[in-house]
């Protein structure tokens, strides 16, 4: 039902020409009034009480009689209140206000500031300077979507395969992961934004396209003037610890996975459960860190010849 509709329903009650099936929709809207915390500008409360009064003096104006004055009066005040969220554009259950959302929070560094956020799925956010972020203090359950407004900032993004993590930035270009490590520059007076992988891969796409994927030390430069993306290769590479305290090997084959875009297998599920309290860097390669973890296991393990797949055994 769209407002119209709503309005024209309304409308019909307050002359009597609802259907019985009608009334009870419009009693319904207002039982659902007292769950519903309303709060409006001073200059919305005049307009709709201008709009609340001719409707209430047209209905007065039927001069009741007898024992209709007293069916009248509750018949006007729920006419009267429906009125008011009709007005503002109710759908059929939930109010439209725009408001604020509680949940929300936004973080602006100034020009020589940096702060370190963490989010309250455990991910870590680094913001530069002149930079603003606005993310939910508690994330949805089935995704976690953040919004950098302006500025330089760099993500470490905890795994988790059901809740993908996306950042949305101002010029409308999204970056989408699972579980990674990445920077974005995105600022409004720049025709570019920058976009570069440290650890794990990344989707980078606008409102028409993907952009690109990115791996572990690629970056692309989109010009949001021509609308078009480029990809390369990192220079100068960024690292970052990778830190696990008592995690499962299930757990450190995950994250290892994500940050080098590998595919670790395990011969016997038992394994999965082994305990894990080690620090390592990105900058080591996997066979490294998978030598040090099968030696504190009494492990073995072997990789493919493009180094993408490896498999851990006794």
């Amino acid at each position: 039902m769209t407002e119209e509709q709503a309005k024209e329903l309304l409308q019909k009650y307050l002359n009597k020409q609802a259907s019985p099936q009608e009334q009870k929709k419009v009693e319904e809207w207002y039982a659902t009034l007292d769950q519903e915390n309303i709060e409006l500008a001073a200059d919305r409360k005049a307009a709709i009480g201008e709009q609340m009064l001719v409707h209430l003096q047209d209905a007065m104006r039927q001069k009741p009689k007898g024992s209709q004055v007293f069916k009248l009066q509750p018949f006007i005040r729920i006419a009267a209140t429906v009125l008011i969220i009709i007005t503002l554009g109710i759908s059929i259950w939930k109010l439209n206000i725009p408001v604020k959302p509680e949940n929300q929070v936004t973080i602006v560094t100034g020009s020589t500031e940096r702060k370190h956020i963490t989010l309250s799925d455990g991910s870590v956010v680094l913001l530069g300077p002149s930079a603003k972020l606005c993310y939910p203090k508690t994330f949805a359950s089935n995704n976690r979507q953040i919004a950098l407004k302006e500025g330089e900032a760099f993500f470490d993004i905890t795994h988790q395969e059901k809740r993908p993590f996306t950042v949305h930035t101002a010029s409308g270009v999204d970056i989408r992961v699972l579980g990674t490590s990445f920077k974005v520059k995105s600022y409004q007076a720049s025709k570019h934004i920058e976009v570069a992988v440290i650890t794990g891969k990344v989707a980078v796409s606008n409102k028409k396209v993907n952009l690109g994927t990115l791996i572990k030390d690629e970056f692309l430069i989109y010009d949001k003037t021509a609308g078009r993306a480029d990809i390369g290769k990192s220079k100068s590479a960024t690292y970052i610890e990778l830190a696990f305290d008592g995690a499962s090997l299930e757990q450190v084959i995950s994250k290892l996975q994500y940050a080098y875009s590998i595919k670790i297998l395990l011969n016997d599920n038992a394994l999965a459960k082994l305990k894990t309290t080690a620090s390592f860097s990105s900058k080591q390669s996997p066979e490294e860190i998978l030598d040090i973890i099968c030696s504190l296991h009494h492990l073995k393990f072997n990789g493919s010849k493009n180094h993408k797949t490896f498999n851990i055994y006794r």
